[in-house]
């Protein structure tokens, strides 16, 4: 699955056109794009106007474009459904979700400066003013402004970022401030009633609110920029521009996701980053600290029966080498491209996204044995593994 950044769109709404209906066939709702965006899933910051159609993320508007910014009530559902209280679950949580706003500059197709300006959805974690969001919603941003439930804002400043987590730690000046509860994303089950809460398109009149299910659980989707994210939760809680760093709730309020994406080619299809992932460097970056990121350097694919017949390979699974970065730890260690790697430390490789998540898992500067194919011989091969500030395997 790969995630990828739909091109800019004047659409003054952004929304996604409507399914088919039966004849007449109904006209689309004002402001969509009639154009069905490609193939991928659609996350991050967006130059110019509102990005087309399914569209989750950050919205980035060009100072001169206030067309999205139409004045509207939030979306508020008193339903129970399945043991989901949408209202209370609302009141517990809404006082804690933030709107995001960043301005940056960027440059239009004749090099002249453009303020861009920016909108997303954050949740405190701590009363002293620290909060939760995307990395994309605040990267590349001079400047980055909160606005909380009563309505003042606020200044804030990026603690730390991890582009490959897609995860950031605001810090604004504030004490006494109320905060949201992470649940455990562990517990999350397909079918579980979730709601997602967020500055969708950045309508004012307070935050969006939406439920659904889970409708999936570990999910790999890959961004347009090499971002691998994994363990995602998939959700049909409709997501849509601004929500992006908003909370995904389960009935009891607490945070069981980071709604991140949506899928740009189907229907109430969403994904949000699992908390127990968050967790794992929210820590760090709550310190100003980024993560050290570790890199085997290789890019794989799977072994499908279809390449297992192409290649001729001697082996029905597994992570096929497709490229090895130059000085990396993998071609120091005489990983080459046809290579199929089986196991990597104590983890069997089944997948390239088995090999993702075990590299993840890796410390930089640690030794790591690997277990590769090559033609008909087996071979055991020891990787230092390197280190690196940005996304990718």
């Amino acid at each position: 699955m790969t995630v990828t950044t739909q091109p800019p769109d004047t659409s003054p709404a952004g929304l996604a056109p409507e399914p088919p209906a039966p004849a007449p066939p109904a006209a689309p709702p004002r402001g969509t794009d009639a154009r069905r965006p490609r193939r991928g899933f659609i996350a991050g910051a967006f130059a110019g106007a509102l990005a087309g159609a399914l569209v989750a993320g950050s919205i980035a508007l060009a100072t001169d474009d206030n067309s999205s910014a139409t004045t509207t009530s939030a979306a508020h559902s008193s339903a129970t459904i399945d043991g989901l209280d949408v209202a209370a679950v609302l009141n517990r949580v809404q006082p804690a979700v933030v709107s995001v706003q960043t301005q940056s500059m960027s440059l239009d197709n004749l090099l002249a400066p453009q303020v861009q300006q920016g909108a997303g959805t954050g949740f405190i974690v701590s009363a002293d003013g620290k909060i939760v969001t995307n990395n994309h919603v605040v990267d590349g941003a001079q400047q980055v402004q909160v606005t909380l439930a009563d309505g003042s804002t606020k200044s804030a400043k990026v603690l730390g970022a991890d582009p490959s987590a897609d995860l950031a730690v605001l810090k604004i000046d504030a004490h006494d401030l109320p905060t949201v509860r992470l649940g455990d994303s562990g517990a999350v089950h397909v079918g579980d009633p979730v709601v997602a809460i967020g500055n969708a398109l950045a309508l004012e009149g307070g935050p969006t609110v939406t439920d659904g299910i889970v409708s999936a659980m570990n999910r790999t989707i890959s961004e347009q920029n090499g971002v691998r994210l994994q363990n995602v939760i998939q959700t049909d809680a409709a997501i849509n521009p601004g929500n992006s760093g908003g909370p995904l709730l389960d009935s009891r309020g607490r945070v069981v996701g980071i709604n991140t994406a949506v899928a740009g080619q189907a229907q109430n299809i969403g994904f949000a980053i699992s908390i127990d992932q968050a967790k794992k460097v929210l820590g760090d970056l709550e310190n100003g600290q980024s993560p050290a990121q570790p890199l085997l350097g290789v890019q794989t694919v799977n072994v499908t029966p279809a390449v297992e017949h192409q290649l001729g390979l001697s082996v029905d699974h597994g992570a096929l080498v497709v490229a090895v970065t130059p000085g990396s730890g993998a071609a120091t260690a005489g990983i080459q491209q046809g290579d199929v790697i089986l196991r990597f430390g104590s983890t069997d490789i089944a997948t390239a996204d088995d090999l993702a998540g075990a590299v993840a898992d890796a410390k930089p500067h640690s030794h790591v044995e690997v277990v590769l194919q090559r033609g008909r011989e087996q071979a055991t091969v020891t990787v230092d593994i390197g280190q690196r500030p940005a996304s990718g395997q």
